[in-house]
């Protein structure tokens, strides 16, 4: 068949009103998705600088969820370490009251602390967090990155919390007199056990009195211990809080930046439609008076 001859002026409405009905699908594509730039054949530039600066926003959130993992994991230990705080105290206290027990009441608190330092063992092994123990060993690390690169992180070394190693006599060292499930026997000056002492009598309740002063001493070593760990836990967890508010802000900047490359301003997209959709009738009206004007001049021959 051959091709259908169209006036100049038929011609040129038609071609403006193709290009109209153009503009109106890229307007509304640009309504429907909210982006001015969706593909390199929108901007090229643009598009994959957006790109980069989403993709890097991306990442840090990504960065930013293992951040507040790791403060998590500290969490974890801190909430263990004043849970052992106060069984240590507890320990203090049994000791305290042994003074003025007798010999049945201290056989029981012989047992107690036994005990008590037996869920002081359980609970650092139970303080765990996705597999991280921060107090049983001090081969355990908390490692978290903060960006790509490789010196942006913050590494967390644990601590041993074991019962060999908690314990701390009057000079600050390990004291291994205290052991998970057994009596007191020897901690500090304690050299036998609390019911060995037959505080009836002046001289044996003077010793007992020393080696309880002595025992008390330790325990604050320990729970001073305690606490120093606990501090260094605790300005860890305020860097990365510090470092997953920055992270957070920053993230915001970066995808405020992409979207200044590639967002569609709605309100000026919904005018433009407005017009081209009015510009697409007058079009259609303009072609219609050309095909018009072209049959009053085929009138002309009837």
């Amino acid at each position: 068949m051959a091709d259908i001859a169209l006036s100049s002026a038929v011609r040129s409405n038609l071609l403006a009103l193709q290009n109209t009905s153009g503009f109106i699908d890229r307007t509304q594509g640009r309504l429907s998705t909210g982006l001015a730039v969706a593909s390199p054949v929108d901007d090229a530039v643009k598009y994959f600088q957006g790109k980069s600066l989403s993709d890097r926003a991306s990442d840090l959130m990504e960065r930013k969820s293992a951040i507040d993992q790791g403060v998590n994991a500290l969490n974890a230990a801190l909430k263990a370490t004043d849970a052992m705080e106060d069984l240590v105290k507890q320990i203090k206290g049994v000791v305290d009251s042994a003074r003025s027990a007798d010999k049945t009441q201290r056989k029981a608190y012989n047992k107690q602390i036994g005990e008590l330092a037996n869920q002081i063992n359980k609970l650092v092994d139970d303080a765990s967090y996705q597999g991280l123990n921060l107090l049983n060993s001090t081969a355990s690390k908390l490692s978290v990155r903060f960006s790509e690169k490789t010196d942006s992180k913050l590494d967390v070394n644990g601590v041993n919390f074991n019962i060999s190693k908690l314990f701390k006599n009057s000079l600050g060292t390990a004291d291994l007199g205290v052991t998970a499930g057994t009596k007191l026997a020897t901690v500090g000056a304690f050299t036998q056990a609390m019911t060995a002492y037959d505080n009836s009598k002046a001289t044996i309740l003077a010793k007992f009195n020393a080696a309880a002063d002595a025992f008390v001493a330790s325990m604050d070593k320990t729970i001073a211990s305690i606490r120093a760990e606990a501090a260094t836990m605790a300005g860890n967890v305020a860097i990365l809080e510090v470092r997953s508010n920055f992270t957070e802000e920053y993230v915001g900047v970066l995808e405020g930046g992409a979207g200044q490359l590639t967002l569609a301003d709605l309100n000026e997209e919904g005018a433009n439609l407005l017009a081209l959709q009015t510009r697409q009738q007058m079009g259609i009206q303009a072609l219609s008076f050309a095909g018009q004007s072209e049959q009053a001049v085929l009138g002309l021959f009837r």
